[in-house]
């Protein structure tokens, strides 16, 4: 068969895709990728056709909407400014989505690409969305955007809320894509899980344990990772190998307001628990304001290589950071800035593989310090975890998934 796979975003929500699409290929399946174009290299490193999906995330979050969109707190606030940000992409991405899936058997799609079952229905295939956080209501836990935890007996509540507040953002512009299609309008309300399209999940069930209210068509696989075949930059090997394994420090793909003083947060942390730092410039462009021997700033590493040789990561809690963090079997500070975050930073902390800090705009270099204090004590644990994600197929799973849901039921083959 042939899949398309529509995602959007930063480097952690690409990444996983790739693994995703490398083991499908790899088991005979034709693949393309739709992308951002600065992942081009990469798609096509992985053996996988490329083709280009319109937009700019780091100049997006870069610029006022973005930022606007960072410093939501509320469900109300963070939806409509979603919107803002969201809505101009979803206008000039369809029809580059529809071009690159004119051939494929299958349309997965990921959390961003609000239009996949558009683009899927235009064409008359199958769809499966594919997310790498919880997207489906539970009583287990509340909406992962939420700041703060709320009574279990108000966890359903807070996805009921949350979803209609996004239909109700998103449907009027979906269905004036699907107008200009020529598909009918989606409903006033959220469709039941039993109408909903199969998804697919990409994390690991010992980290996220399916809740038991979910529906027998959420799939949690295990981590889409790929083995880190990236050698480290001479000059990061030498700083690892001259003394104790440091801890990584880095906001990955947050832009912040402030630069400067995000580092002298990071830094002050590291050093009032006596550790050198690896220093991620990332999105934010953090940088040192002088030589240090004690720190090294890099521009780009893979988290899958230089994790291993690190003693905890401090991080924003994204998805495929924290999947890193995991997989290395090393302790997680998470320093949520918003969305999911949150939900990864209470994730670790319930685990005792890490901690997690107020929000970004709070967070003092205190806390920050008790956090990675706390962090760092839970090595044994972390370890462990990291063993039993190891041992767990992602891939493989999802692909077995996939398989299964194109293959015609019994009842649907002809009979001769």
């Amino acid at each position: 068969m042939r899949v398309s796979v529509l995602t959007a975003g930063s480097r952690g929500d690409v990444e996983p895709f790739l693994a995703l699409g490398g083991r499908l290929r790899a088991v005979g399946h034709g693949v393309r990728l739709v992308t951002h174009r600065e992942f081009e290299l990469a798609v096509r490193a992985a053996g996988l056709d490329f083709a280009e999906l319109p937009g700019d995330p780091k100049a997006t979050l870069a610029g006022p909407e973005g930022q606007a969109l960072l410093a939501a707190r509320s469900p109300v606030t963070l939806v409509r400014r979603l919107r803002e940000v969201v809505g101009p992409e979803l206008r000039g991405s369809l029809t580059a989505a529809i071009e690159a899936c004119r051939d494929a058997d299958l349309v997965v799609h990921s959390t961003l690409v609000a239009f996949g079952p558009t683009v899927a229905e235009h064409l008359g295939v199958p769809v499966v969305a594919a997310h790498l956080s919880p997207n489906t209501p539970t009583g287990a836990f509340p909406m992962t955007a939420l700041p703060k935890p709320v009574p279990a007996v108000l966890n359903r509540a807070t996805w009921r809320f949350s979803e209609a507040l996004l239909w109700r953002a998103f449907r009027p512009l979906l269905n004036d894509q699907r107008a200009d299609l020529g598909l009918p309008p989606l409903p006033r309300r959220t469709p039941p899980p039993r109408d909903r399209a199969p998804r697919l999940y990409g994390f690991s069930p010992s980290v996220v344990p399916p809740p038991r209210d979910w529906t027998p068509t959420d799939h949690v696989t295990g981590y889409w990772s790929r083995d880190a075949d990236t050698a480290l930059p001479p000059a990061l090997t030498d700083f690892l190998d001259a003394g104790e394994p440091p801890v990584y420090l880095g906001f990955g793909s947050m832009p912040d307001p402030d630069p400067s003083a995000a580092t002298e947060l990071l830094l002050t942390a590291a050093r009032r628990v006596g550790r050198r730092a690896v220093l991620l410039s990332g999105w934010s462009g953090l940088r040192l304001s002088d030589t240090s021997d004690d720190v090294l700033v890099v521009d780009d590493v893979p988290h899958r290589a230089l994790f291993p040789r690190c003693a905890a990561a401090v991080h924003h809690g994204g998805a495929g950071t924290t999947a890193a963090a995991v997989l290395a079997g090393i302790p997680s500070v998470v320093v949520p800035f918003f969305a999911d975050q949150f939900f990864w930073g209470r994730r670790v902390t319930e685990l005792e593989v890490g901690a997690t800090t107020p929000a970004r705009d709070r967070v003092t270099a205190d806390a920050l310090a008790d956090a990675l204090r706390a962090a760092l004590s839970r090595a044994r644990p972390a370890r462990a975890l990291g063993d039993r994600v190891a041992a767990e197929d992602g891939p493989g799973a999802a692909v077995t998934v996939l398989e299964r849901l194109i293959q015609p039921a019994p009842s649907d083959i002809p009979k001769r």
